[in-house]
């Protein structure tokens, strides 16, 4: 099974061990695609830290509108994933960012399934369009992106 990974956050050497662990599965084979930094709210970059790399190929690719967290994407990401042909698509982004819209769509056009992960659980009002990535009652972000992704694939056990 082809699974691309798409993260700003495994910038982070750190974040990078749970590749390794993803990597070892029989029958995976794990692509990350990362930018080679991050600019932060301060101004300050963190710089990619190559900790954990082994068994995956990591794709370090520049971003547009970086440190923009609503508005960032990656420009490359269409060629990379027509050339990669992954069956899963995995966004580690939050849900109303356009980064995850654009992977998502990119996804699609390749008849790839796609999801995406976020650590937030805050209940915020954002205006529309972002307020439609809002939860409906009383269910949360990461159970409405699993229900619209629908891992019923045949290579997902959950």
């Amino acid at each position: 099974m082809r699974v691309l990974m798409i993260s700003k956050a495994l910038v982070a050497g750190t974040s990078q061990r749970k590749l390794e662990e993803l990597a070892k599965c029989p029958g995976v084979e794990l692509t990350l695609v990362t930018p080679p930094y991050w600019q932060s709210d301060d101004g300050s970059k963190q710089a990619l830290e190559r900790l954990y790399t082994s068994g995956y190929q990591m794709i370090v690719t520049p971003l547009r509108l970086n440190g923009n967290f609503h508005l960032h994407y990656y420009p490359r990401l269409g060629k990379l994933v027509r050339d990669l042909r992954p069956q899963i698509v995995h966004i580690d982004e939050e849900p109303y960012n356009f980064a995850t819209f654009h992977a998502m769509w990119l996804a699609s056009r390749q008849k790839s399934r796609a999801l995406f992960f976020t650590w937030q659980n805050l209940y915020r009002n954002y205006p529309p369009p972002r307020s439609g990535g809002q939860p409906r009652r009383g269910r949360s972000l990461e159970t409405q992106g699993l229900q619209r992704a629908n891992l019923r694939h045949p290579a997902v056990r959950l």
